[in-house]
């Protein structure tokens, strides 16, 4: 079976996805992948600190379906991938303040000028995750596209709800996780420079 590489999410038929919301154990830290592709990242995390619970956002089912699957052969039950269009039916996936960190590992750039509307980071986005985070709650960010990383600086820096874990406008030097996706390895083995954002909700 050939897996798509990119998917537009404003097609329509992925703005109707009968979107089920994941079992959120009481009590237990929520961190949530925005394009969690293979979960691999959420896996690694899953290994290093296995009293939290993680889900993964992916806009793919057959890709969703197969990070299960082997979520299940590896015995995590505490990682969970969900068929779902990040940038509409978050709100329907978590309750609010219930989300203690999301990261956002190298999204889409879609180059071309004419899909630059297809690029996740935008207003809607980020208020999203103002309102799902719990006071305090962080927000990463890592792409090895420049522009990418300055366009989630810029979001988050404006928004009035974000606060710099480094320091206003800038970007963070290494990763607090010991988790890589499948691309963070391939930018690492490559030696392309990684751009790495840190920013914890604040009460606003």
């Amino acid at each position: 079976m050939r897996i798509r590489q990119h998917v537009n999410p404003l097609k329509s038929n992925f703005f109707h996805i009968p979107v089920a919301a994941p079992a959120l154990p009481a009590g237990v830290p929520v961190e949530v992948e925005l394009g969690s592709a293979e979960a691999f990242f959420l896996m690694d995390r899953a290994r290093d600190e296995p009293a939290r619970h993680y889900v993964g956002i992916e806009i793919r089912r057959e890709v969703a379906t197969a990070a299960n699957a082997e979520c299940a052969r590896r015995g995590l039950p505490n990682v969970h991938s969900v068929f779902a269009n990040l940038s509409v039916d978050l709100p329907r996936l978590f309750p609010l303040a219930s989300v203690t960190r999301f990261h956002l590992n190298f999204p889409d750039p879609y180059w071309k000028a004419r899909q630059h509307k297809r690029r996740v980071v935008c207003p809607a986005l980020i208020r999203d995750l103002h309102a799902l985070l719990v006071v305090a709650g962080e927000v990463h960010v890592a792409t090895d596209i420049f522009a990418i990383a300055l366009d989630a600086m810029a979001e988050l820096e404006t928004s009035g709800g974000f606060v710099s874990m480094a320091a206003p406008w800038s970007f963070v030097r290494h990763s607090p996780f010991a988790a890589r996706s499948r691309r963070e390895r391939q930018c690492e083995d490559e030696g392309l420079h990684i751009w790495r954002l840190a920013y914890r909700r604040g009460p606003a």
